[in-house]
């Protein structure tokens, strides 16, 4: 440090002992201290120095009178004293500067439809924020890092603020982008360090130290717990930890099933006419189909995968379900709704994916509603084919659309419907007992990697499946 600088960290360092310091002061005091590596040996030297002349005033107090006997000296403190009254300074110093507020590190710049759980710093949309956790429900939240780094929390997801150049996903995921100024700023999970070097990558963590890091472009590098080496991953690469992609294709196939659910085997009367059928009853069925014919989908997934992307061809999905409608028969048809749960995804990221459009269609030939979920895939499901359009729609001339709904970026909860006339014709022009309805998603995603939304299946056991809403005439 100069002179001049010197002399400035002495005054503040006076004001800090004193407690006359003003907060911009010891927010200032704190950065030096955490960035310079000799400011803190410099105001040890000037607390010890303190500590003599403090002891040599004292001395000077306590001198007998000049005309008592001159064999008679100061009593002076000896060398350790002095040097553990320097020391106690210093520490009285570190209290004071950890008693004050510490400095802003990064800014809430958006949340967008958010909603917040158990969060230690500010939520609201331009909030400064200091070390401290964030817990996002529902919705997404983008963070600027003062180092110019920006990190985007796609819900349900907990995040700590770490410094400028550092948070930690405890469970969750987040999508970053880090300009040349920021480059080595580092994401933490359970049991990973990952640590960018001037790109755009996705990290995804469990609470249970699984973890999937997938880079958009440029370069990171990742280093595992255990691990003596670390490895490089560039655009398109990830790296897949404890089995995170077979745990989020089916997240319910270790898990016991759920009790006190509503039993979706049977018709369930709603009142005022209106009785709910789910695509667990009878000969329901529900799946989904993929354009990569690697992707092998059984049927017995507790999701139901829509997606589009013209970024990769292989990436292409659709849902089908089957209501068993049997018991409607010869009853008069008056309206209907259908109803579709959305769940939390963990494949792909929500920030990559604006407000998707969703598309409803009932199969007109009947002859093609008898698809069984273990063979359905994209080479012979109904109504389809490989052409380009027919992957977001079905063929029109064997399908009837029945309406649509829009879903907000970054949603991960909630249900969406689709109640029309077209809905409860399909009802009443059935002859077989079935209804199989196609759902398709029309809106692209922005870059690679982008969000394949997720719906509640009927082997889901957090969430009803799909449902069918019927009201009959008395």
């Amino acid at each position: 440090m100069t002179a001049q600088e010197q002399w400035n960290l002495s005054e503040l360092w006076e004001k800090a002992r004193d407690g006359r310091a003003t907060e911009a002061e010891a927010l200032r005091l704190n950065a030096l201290i955490n960035d310079h590596a000799e400011v803190l040996p410099l105001i040890a030297r000037m607390a010890l120095m303190d500590a003599q002349l403090r002891d040599m005033e004292e001395a000077a107090f306590q001198a007998k009178p000049a005309f008592e006997s001159a064999h008679v000296q100061p009593r002076a403190w000896p060398w350790h004293m002095m040097t553990a009254a320097a020391a106690a300074l210093v520490a009285a110093g570190a209290v004071w500067l950890l008693t004050a507020e510490p400095a802003p590190v990064a800014t809430l710049v958006k949340a967008q439809s958010c909603k917040w759980g158990n969060s230690a710093l500010p939520t609201l949309e331009g909030g400064l924020l200091t070390p401290g956790l964030l817990d996002l429900v529902e919705g997404m939240a983008t963070l600027q890092f003062k180092s110019g780094a920006e990190v985007v929390m796609e819900a349900p997801v907990s995040l700590e603020v770490l410094s400028s150049m550092e948070c930690r996903v405890r469970k969750g995921t987040v999508v970053a982008d880090v300009p040349d100024q920021a480059k080595g700023f580092t994401i933490y999970t359970p049991e990973t360090k990952v640590v960018d070097w001037g790109t755009r990558f996705g990290v995804s963590a469990g609470d249970d130290g699984k973890c999937l890091v997938h880079v958009i472009k440029g370069l990171v590098e990742v280093q595992r717990k255990g691990e003596s080496k670390s490895k490089e991953l560039r655009a398109g690469e990830r790296a897949d930890y404890g089995g995170f992609l077979a745990s989020a294709v089916n997240p319910d196939a270790e898990r016991e099933a759920e009790p006190g659910r509503w039993l979706p085997e049977t018709i369930k009367d709603l009142g005022d006419g209106w009785q709910a059928v789910t695509t667990a009853f009878g000969e329901g069925r529900d799946s989904w189909i993929q354009s990569n014919p690697n992707v092998k989908v059984t049927g017995q997934e507790s999701y139901l995968r829509v997606k589009h992307s013209t970024f990769d061809g292989k990436l292409d999905r659709k849902a089908y379900m089957a209501f068993d409608i049997s018991r409607f028969k010869g009853k008069q048809i008056e309206e209907a709704e259908f109803v579709i749960n959305v769940e939390p995804s963990d494949l792909g990221f929500a920030s990559l994916v604006p407000d998707a459009t969703f598309r409803l269609y009932a199969l007109t030939r009947e002859d093609a509603d008898q698809w069984r979920e273990s063979e359905l895939n994209w080479r012979n499901a109904p109504a389809h084919d490989d052409q380009p359009k027919h992957r977001t729609s079905p063929i029109a001339e064997e399908t009837v659309c029945i309406g649509s709904f829009m879903m907000p970026q970054g949603t991960t909860r909630g249900a969406f419907s689709v109640k029309s006339t077209a809905l409860a014709e399909a009802l009443r022009s059935d002859t077989n007992g079935t209804l199989s309805l196609i759902l398709c998603r029309e809106t692209n995603e922005t870059d690679r990697n982008g969000l394949a939304h997720a719906f509640a299946s009927k082997e889901n056991q957090r969430n009803s499946p799909p449902t069918l809403r019927v009201k009959v005439a008395d």
